[in-house]
């Protein structure tokens, strides 16, 4: 065996293809489909030109002889009346006397001396020719005489062509056994030459860099695990054709074949298998392989045999690439058995379609190549577009290159393409190329593309055909069923995806822009194609609606009314010849509604419509009465008819089995459903807006399958018929103002909305919708009671009350509902807060308490509604909540607005966003503090609103102005743990009457502007964020902006040069739908925090740039009220205030660790009595708490609770100091304020603090942050981090 080496990717020239030259208006049908047959019933790889793909450059068939060993040139009578045989023939004679080919002439029914000398009939076709084409005259002639010269066979009109068919394949075989002589020697050969050129092409490559490949090559070698020297990986390589699945390969392959004795790259697998069989293929691979361990100088010429060759081989690992694999079959045979290959060995498989490596091939991995990022796509084309110079990344040339990169979403190839295209040329050029790439892509793009496209079956380029031109953007579900074709097994949506044809995403097909103008490009090129015409251009379809079909099949129509100027009067029997129109779309894609009167389309003598092929009718406003009685929706799927002038669909019972879709909307007309008992498979229905649909009649029983019936705004229904409807998931009743009674229809909804319509209660039934998620009730006015069963709901998530006016009262709640999440009892009657927030019974009787138990965390499951995420209280009358809300764990968003006779509010759940009590006018008392707080990472925005809450006495406004100082210190220390990626708007927003900004802010001015000299260096010592404070007088306030912000405009600056410019909204509400804008009364405070992370995000004066050490010490800050887009000049900034916010000196511990004493030891001191709160007994445990660990004992209950007190308010201090304690050093970050009597201890000397009076008394009592030991079993465990330990 001979053996030559000098690269290991293996370029393989083609063997055995026959190529036929002929006429083929002439003998396409006859004398040709017989010769083809008998030289592949010969196992003969033959080649005609309707191999080739329809729309493609026909000079490719020049690369198709060029590839072939054999050209049987059929010269018949009609031959000169084709200019592409004479060039065909004229490629043949370049190629045979190059010594690349062989051609067998065969002059059918013509006489050789005519066609030499250009005679008769044959010669006045080719001088017709030669006028069109003069610069072709000479190579011609030279080849029609070229061809006489040559050994041929004549058929005459009395020859048997059968048998002259027998003689020219047999004349072939002669042929190609010559050339087959020794082949294995001569595949030798083939190999050294293939690897020659390789060498020698390789020396002028690209140098073009490879934009985003180090990471496609991490994961891939990662895939291949390289590392491993006994584990064998076969992985495949998927992408669309040109996304630069074999550049990745030949990239990996060239890094690591050197780590391989065996390697090889067998590149065009697909083009291969065209002429070769696969036996053929696996014999190369096992030969290359063999050759790739010895030296590239060193031959050999030995004979072996197949099987010596695989046990050579598998001594040592293989390294090897399949490149453009179209079939799974090509890697079975290819790879064959496994007894060549030894454990650790690496073989990489490159293919455009997920369907070859999937299932029976031992494919182990698949790597799917992703298009290129925005980054890399852009260098890339800028790279090719700019000859690889740097370009500007501003003005209007890198405008024009983001788009061209916007429309190849990441495409290498496009990208490079499309950059060479435009290189060196002006703007204009490339806006024009720009807007013509929407017609049609670049020839080279377009010949990349053709390859998968011409390995499709006739119905899947149907189907793509149909996705590009009409469904572009659709459901996948819809799609299977309108396009699937009828075949057994078909999926054609599977197997374009499969192809990287389509995208399949979120359950919705997709196609991009370059596969879209591809498609649109094969559409025109196949405009008589047999399968009909796709019409989609407006100009074309009214010439053809005006001008009737006449004998032109149309697949699809899909006509934009928007772009029709003016109505049309159309005959009756418009659409009587389209006998093959599956799709039918009128519609209008600037408005979707009723803008017009009535249709543009007329039909004056009526309408004929004998369609039995269409699948999708969807005509809007459509303009009779009734579909035609000659209409077959025997294969109708999906029929949509909506603001039509329909009152029935059709006349009589139809077959309609294979209807699944229904959409009359708005057909203000309809009167009844009767046509449509057959729809058995019926799924979905929309009937919203008919207003004269009075009832639904007993067909919809016989609806199955029925999932979504949507009846909204059905004015005139009065009533449902009794029916089980057992796949129904979602009813939709909505507006249903006459609808009296609901009945019970299907025990599987999911869904039930009733809101608007005139029911008085609920079925008791109403309890066995165990899958029910949503019940919406809203506004039903005459709605006075809910029953008991409605508890039964245990996969309720969404339950909407709200403008129920007359319920007035709650059921009790005596299941978990534990997936609640939205509750909305607004608007209603209730008097009473129920407490549908109980604890569930351990025992019959008994109340279940963890008061007990030595949690570890928040008992977030134990109370009936654990889940609610969401409640609304508000416009109710109940003078309380119930304290157990606080329980909530869950809750985030909480609307008491408007609540007028509520006069307290229990402590709040941990982890509420977003609070809103505007208008409780009678709020008096808020408990202290206003919500739990188990940790700093709990949540970090915080919104709670007490506007116009005019009684608040001053303790509740300074619980509320407390609780926004603390929350503001709990997360600047969360926000401490951020880096600077980590970025969040304004956190804590916080209004409440009031007249006064808060003594803690260090920064206070009257007016809107405040003015304060920073000491340097302010930013640093952990600086999160700044507090923000304003005083805003209503007094002249009008209610009319449904937006009321209020805004700092910050700057800081150093004689008069601004280097820190930002602005955030601080505060303030925004009214949605129907909601009227609020009345404010008297002065309100205005509380907000924002990051500085923010801020630095935000700056606009260039801080970060131009910062060179220290940094300005003049701030600005100006407060202003807007409604988002101008200044509300009817209400006034008094005051205003900040604070900068800065982080502990060192981390919080964690708040629960193992080494705890037991919380029953503080709780339970045989002090309380039944009717103590548990806000008492938490606040004597901490006392007891802090005393026991500190050697002091207790004075008194009342000392305990001031202790307490004490802890409620916290100081952000930015001055920590090291002090020395007992030999020990400690950090303290925070101290405490107090307007009560202070406990002193001896043995603490570290100051930390200025001195501030409140109520007379000085606080200097240091806190130490380090605490050990504590279980988190409620809120007041965060205050265990600030306590000393002995």
């Amino acid at each position: 065996m001979s053996v030559n080496t000098s690269s290991d990717i293996v370029e393989w020239p083609p063997q055995h293809q026959v190529f036929i030259n002929f006429r083929g208006k002439e003998l396409r049908r006859n004398f040709i489909s017989h010769l083809e047959r008998a030289l592949r019933k010969e196992s003969i790889n033959v080649f005609i030109d309707n191999h080739e793909r329809m729309g493609r450059d026909l000079r490719i068939l020049f690369t198709r002889i060029q590839e072939s060993k054999i050209v049987v040139a059929v010269i018949s009578s009609m031959y000169t009346e084709s200019e592409w045989c004479l060039d065909e023939l004229a490629k043949v004679k370049e190629c045979v006397e190059a010594g690349t080919l062989e051609v067998f002439p065969v002059f059918y029914k013509v006489d050789v001396r005519t066609v030499r000398e250009q005679r008769g009939t044959f010669g006045d076709n080719f001088r017709e020719l030669v006028k069109l084409h003069p610069e072709r005259d000479e190579s011609w002639k030279q080849a029609l005489e070229f061809v006489t010269t040559k050994k041929a066979k004549l058929v005459h009109e009395e020859s048997d062509e059968g048998q002259v068919v027998e003689n020219i394949v047999e004349e072939v075989n002669v042929m190609l056994a010559a050339s087959s002589t020794d082949s294995l020697g001569r595949r030798n050969s083939d190999i050294a030459i293939g690897k020659k050129e390789l060498l020698e092409s390789s020396s002028s490559a690209d140098p073009s860099p490879l934009f985003g490949i180090e990471t496609r090559l991490e994961q891939l070698e990662e895939m291949l695990k390289f590392e491993s020297n006994e584990i064998t990986r076969i992985v495949g390589i998927v992408g669309m054709p040109g996304i630069g699945k074999t550049t990745l390969a030949k990239t990996l392959f060239e890094k690591w074949k050197y780590k391989f004795l065996h390697k090889m790259f067998l590149d065009d697998i697909r083009g291969k298998s065209e002429f070769r069989l696969f036996k053929r293929l696996h014999e190369d691979l096992l030969i290359g392989l063999h050759e790739s361990q010895n030296n590239v100088n060193e031959q050999k010429n030995t004979k072996v045999s197949f099987k010596s060759l695989k046990a050579q081989i598998k001594k040592s690992k293989v390294f090897v690439v399949l490149d453009e694999v179209s079939d799974k079959r090509q890697i079975e045979e290819i790879l064959g058995k496994d007894d060549w290959i030894k454990p650790g060995s690496k073989i990489l498989i490159t293919t455009s379609s997920k369907s070859s490596i999937r299932n029976k091939v031992p494919v182990e991995d698949i790597y799917l190549v992703p298009g290129l990022n925005e980054n890399d796509a852009l260098s890339q084309f800028i790279h090719h577009a700019f000859s690889g110079h740097n370009c500007s990344r501003e003005g209007s040339f890198m405008n024009l290159s983001r788009q061209f990169v916007d429309y190849s979403r990441g495409h290498p190839l496009a990208l490079k393409v499309l950059g060479g295209e435009l290189c060196r040329k002006d703007e204009e050029y490339w806006k024009s190329k720009l807007g013509a790439l929407s017609k049609t892509p670049s020839n080279t793009i377009q010949d990349v593309l053709q390859i998968p496209y011409s390995e499709l079956t006739e119905d899947q380029k149907n189907v793509f055909l149909d996705v590009a031109c009409f469904f572009r953007f659709d459901d996948e579900y819809h799609l299977r069923n309108l396009l699937d074709s009828s075949a057994e097994n078909a999926n054609e949506i599977q197997d374009l995806a499969d192809k990287f044809l389509i995208n399949i995403s979120g359950g919705r097909v997709e196609m991009n822009d370059l596969l879209y103008t591809f498609a649109v490009r094969q559409e025109s090129s196949s405009e008589n194609s047999t399968n009909g015409r796709r019409l989609f251009n407006q100009g074309d379809i009214i010439t053809l609606l005006l001008n009737k079909a006449e004998a032109t099949k149309v697949r699809g129509i899909f006509l934009d009314m928007s772009e029709v100027p003016k109505k049309m009067s159309l005959f009756s029997d418009t659409f009587s010849r389209m006998k093959d129109l599956r799709y039918l779309k009128i519609f209008n894609s600037r408005c979707l509604k009723k803008c017009e009167d009535d249709c543009k389309l007329k039909f004056p003598e009526g309408l004929e419509f004998p369609l039995q092929e269409v699948r999708y009718l969807n005509w809007l406003k459509f303009p009779l009465h009734e579909l035609p009685q000659d209409f077959d929706p025997t294969n109708l799927i999906d029929l949509k008819l909506p603001y039509s002038q329909i009152e029935q669909v059709w006349e009589g019972d139809k077959d309609t089995l294979k209807l699944k879709w229904l959409d009359l909307n708005h057909s203000s007309k309809l009167c009844t459903l009767s046509g449509l008992s057959h729809a058995r498979n019926l799924q979905n229905m929309n009937l919203e807006g008919c207003t004269a649909l009075k009832m639904v009649h007993q067909e919809l029983q016989n609806m199955e399958r029925l999932v979504f019936l949507n009846l909204r705004g059905c004015t005139s229904l009065e009533s449902l018929p009794q029916m089980n409807l057992v796949s129904l998931k979602t009813l939709i009743l909505s507006g249903c103002s006459n609808l009296e009674e609901f009945s019970f229809i299907s025990e599987n909804l999911e869904e039930l909305y009733l809101d608007g319509t005139s029911i008085k209660g609920l079925p008791s039934t109403i309890g066995k919708l165990r899958r029910l998620i949503i019940l919406i009730l809203k506004d039903c006015k005459k709605l006075s009671s809910l029953p008991d069963s409605i508890g039964d709901l245990k996969a309720i998530q969404e339950l909407i009350l709200s403008g129920c006016s007359s319920l007035a009262c709650f059921p009790e709640i005596k299941q978990n509902l534990k997936h609640l999440k939205t509750l909305l009892l607004d608007g209603t009657a209730i008097k009473e807060m129920p407490d549908i927030l109980h604890r569930l019974s351990v025992n019959p009787g008994q109340t279940s308490s963890w008061s007990h138990c030595d949690m570890c965390e928040w008992p977030r499951g134990f109370y009936g509604l654990s889940s609610l995420r969401r409640l609304c209280l508000s416009k109710n009358e109940f003078i309380k909540l119930p304290s157990s809300i606080r329980d909530l764990f869950h809750l985030k968003w909480l609307d008491l607005k408007y609540c007028k006779k509520l006069v307290s509010v229990p402590m709040l759940p941990p982890n509420l966003q977003w609070l809103d009590a505007h208008g409780c006018i009678s709020l008096e008392k808020i408990e202290n503090p206003l919500a739990l707080m188990l940790a700093e990472t709990e949540h970090l925005h915080s919104t709670f609103i007490f506007s116009n809450c005019t009684k608040l006495d001053q303790n509740a406004e300074n619980i509320i102005a407390s609780y926004a100082q603390w929350k503001i210190q709990v997360m600047s220390n969360a926000l401490s743990r951020y880096d600077e990626s980590f970025v969040l708007d304004v956190l804590i927003g916080v209004c409440y009457p009031g007249w006064q900004v808060p003594a803690w802010f260090n920064h206070r001015s009257v007016g809107s502007v405040l003015e304060p000299k920073m000491p340097r260096h302010w930013s640093e010592h952990g600086l999160t964020g700044i507090a923000l404070c304003v005083v805003v007088s209503f007094t002249d306030y009008k209610p009319q902006y449904s937006r009321f912000l209020v805004r700092c405009n910050c700057k800081f600056k150093e004689e008069d040069e601004p280097l820190i410019k930002f602005s955030c909204i601080m505060g303030g509400w925004i009214e949605h739908g129907r909601e009227e804008p609020r009345t404010i009364e008297s002065g309100h405070v205005f509380i907000g925090y924002t990051s500085w992370l923010h801020v630095k995000k935000n700056d606009r004066g260039g801080f970060e740039n131009n910062y060179k050490g220290c940094f300005p010490s003049e701030a600005s800050l100006q407060f202003e009220v807007t409604d988002g887009t101008r200044h509300v000049t009817n209400c006034e900034v008094l005051k205003c205030g900040f604070s900068m916010i800065y982080a502990p000196a060192e981390p919080v511990p964690s708040l629960c660790t193992d080494e705890t004493q037991p919380i029953d030891d503080y709780i339970h001191d045989g002090s309380s009595s039944s009717s103590t709160t548990d806000i008492e007994r938490n606040n004597r445990f901490l006392a007891r708490y802090y005393n026991q660990r500190n050697g002091v004992s207790p004075v008194s209950p009342n000392m305990d609770i001031k202790i307490i007190e004490d802890v409620n308010l916290l100081v952000p201090s930015r001055i920590v100091k090291d002090t020395r304690l007992k030999g020990k050093s400690i950090v303290s970050s925070s101290t405490i304020r107090s307007n009560s009597k202070v406990v002193h201890r001896g043995e603490t000397s570290a100051s930390m603090f200025d001195s501030n009076l409140i109520g007379g008394f000085t606080t200097r009592e240091s806190v130490r942050t380090d605490v050990e030991g504590i279980t988190c079993s409620s809120f007041l465990q965060f205050f265990f981090k600030l306590l000393p330990k002995k």
